[in-house]
């Protein structure tokens, strides 16, 4: 007998799949739905990825962590004036989660997680969702707020700021007026100062002359010369008023230089600009700084221009500081600045026979066989990742930031699939962090023969520390993560939306991949969807297993752990692999 059920992922999307009872057992039993959902239970996603609208020029900026969005349109028509209302051409956003406009005016947007999730619990909302092909107002300060609505009733607020520019012709009209209105002020006080200058002078001179003069018995004479003196001043103060008029209408046709930040530094560290993003990062601190109170301590601007923070004042450089620099004619830009650090030992550089140090923060399985090793080749040191076999088993090889059994579970007993059916329940993964990167990068080759390779980054916010040590009434969720899983080093096999782009082979033959990390719900079709990251039942019995599930955050949330992980066989928990799979590593970099 046959029965039609979902297949629920975990990001809630369902398939149809056509299973027979016993299938429909089998899957109850090892897969089940996700850690998002009680027994088919509501939803509490509440992400909003993206908008966009007709008029739109260019695409949005989205600042996930500050819930803001920056819009950048073309100019309206002429007859048009401005622009009175926008079309909105597309929602991205949790797929049973609505969206709302703020019916109240916002005084001051926060910054903070907590208070913005309080902020969006207080403000009254359209009862209306809005809806693709709708048409919003704009008001009059260009910013609206809206707020993303779950399935299960839970709220998150966003600032959408719309950059509207005037039309051609009243930008040149009231450019024109200001720089006449700016000359005639400018004119006329030089006028003044110079008039001023010219009478004293002249003042001067004719009280010199009437001493002089106080002694000739020749009056006329007298009066001549003094007239002829008071013509000269006048004549003078005529040539200095003139040349005065000169130089405002010469500084006046000059424009206020375009706002910029043009270097800073954060605790005596110079910090690097990336202009595509319009960030300045720095991200080299020691490992586990405390990122959220750093001195600004040097920022250089464009001439006369003034932002948002102060040098010598400390900041959250940790979460990351949004800065708008503006210049005299009130034009603004506004920069994303962030701070972060380093895993110690990631340019694998540094080994103790076959493993990376420090081991306190990287792991592997070479106790059971030498899977992972120290390779050298041309100027690279970096580490071999091979998958191999034992005890009749696939064995991957890995390296990750996990301790490999703590627990001492004996080697014949790991060997055995029915009492392990899923081999990372003998890890305790993931190593105390605290930072919020941007991206990953690692230099890496792969040969995989058939075989498919994971390389994948997880922030977690856990309430415990270890896993090993894990409590029933702990909580870990994933804030954020990044996935490559692939059977070919150029990324032409499956679609890895984490994915931001891979080199071409260097010197060494090694291609640099580049991450980029989602806060909140994975990107749909990242590779976590089929992985255990969200099983949080265990599958052994065994009692030395170790719960490392998770289950889905907003990506607001504090990161207290870090999960990066380098598998040559995708599948290798399951203890399934082609022998002689190698992925060789080198040059872990994140960046901010």
């Amino acid at each position: 007998m046959l029965f039609e059920i979902f297949n629920c992922t975990k990001n809630g999307r369902c398939a149809n799949a056509t299973l027979s009872l016993l299938g429909i057992l089998a899957f109850v039993i090892l897969n089940g739905c996700s850690a998002d959902y009680d027994t088919f239970g509501v939803s509490d996603y509440r992400n909003l990825e993206e908008i966009s609208f007709a008029e739109q020029d260019g695409s949005s900026a989205v600042y996930s962590a500050e819930r803001r969005m920056e819009f950048d349109f073309v100019a309206p028509s002429e007859s048009q004036k401005i622009w009175d209302s926008l079309t909105i051409e597309n929602i991205d956003m949790s797929h049973f989660a609505s969206l709302h406009l703020v019916d109240d005016e916002i005084e001051e947007f926060p910054t903070d997680s907590l208070e913005l999730d309080s902020l969006a619990q207080k403000v009254p909302c359209s009862k209306n969702a809005v809806k693709v092909g709708d048409k919003i107002q704009v008001p009059s300060s260009h910013i609206v707020y809206v707020v993303v609505v779950s399935e299960s009733g839970m709220k998150s607020i966003w600032q959408l700021v719309l950059n509207i520019p005037e039309p051609e012709s009243e930008r040149s009209s009231s450019s024109v007026k200001s720089a006449k209105s700016s000359s005639s002020v400018k004119s006329s006080a030089s006028s003044s100062a110079s008039s001023s200058s010219a009478k004293s002078a002249a003042s001067s001179s004719a009280s010199s002359s009437s001493t002089k003069n106080s002694s000739s018995s020749n009056s006329g004479e007298s009066r001549e010369s003094s007239d002829s003196r008071d013509s000269s001043s006048s004549a003078a103060e005529n040539s200095i008023e003139s040349s005065g008029s000169r130089e405002s209408k010469s500084s006046d046709s000059r424009e206020a230089p375009a706002p910029r930040i043009l270097s800073l530094s954060i605790a005596g560290k110079s910090a690097e600009f990336d202009a595509d993003r319009k960030t300045f990062h720095l991200d080299d601190f020691d490992f586990r700084t405390d990122l959220t109170a750093l001195e600004l301590s040097e920022m250089e601007l464009s001439e006369g221009a003034t932002a948002n923070i102060e040098v010598g004042e400390s900041y959250d450089f940790g979460a990351g500081v949004q800065v708008t620099v503006t210049n005299a004619n009130d034009e603004s830009e506004t920069y994303s600045v962030k701070a972060g650090y380093q895993l110690p030992g990631s340019n694998f550089n540094t080994w103790k026979g076959d493993n990376v140090t420090p081991d306190s923060i990287w792991g592997n399985a070479n106790t059971i066989l030498t899977t992972t090793e120290k390779i050298t080749s041309g100027s690279m040191i970096g580490a071999q990742i091979q998958t191999s076999s034992a005890l009749t088993k696939m064995a991957s090889g890995s390296l990750y930031t996990a301790d490999f059994n703590p627990k001492g579970v004996g080697t014949l007993s790991m060997a055995s699939s029915s009492t392990w059916p899923d081999g990372n329940e003998l890890l305790d993964f993931g190593k105390p962090f605290a930072a919020r990167p941007e991206f990953m990068e690692v230099k890496f080759s792969y040969e995989g023969k058939g075989d498919s390779c994971d390389i994948y980054i997880l922030l977690e916010n856990r309430t415990g520390d270890k896993n090993v040590n894990r409590k029933s009434s702990d909580v870990n969720k994933l804030v954020a993560s990044a996935w490559f899983r692939s059977t070919k080093a150029d990324n032409s096999g499956r679609e890895n939306p984490d994915v931001v782009s891979v080199s071409e082979p260097d010197e060494n033959k090694m291609r640099t991949l580049r991450l980029k990390l989602q806060y909140g719900e994975p990107l749909a079709g990242s590779p976590i969807e089929n992985s255990s990251t969200f099983n949080t039942k265990l599958e052994s019995s065994n009692k030395s297993a170790i719960n490392n599930g998770l289950v889905q955050g907003t990506g607001d949330e504090l990161v207290t752990h870090i999960r990066v992980v380098f598998a040559s066989s995708a599948d290798g928990n399951h203890y399934k692999g082609t022998k002689g799979a190698i992925l060789v590593i080198d040059e872990m970099k994140l960046i901010y």
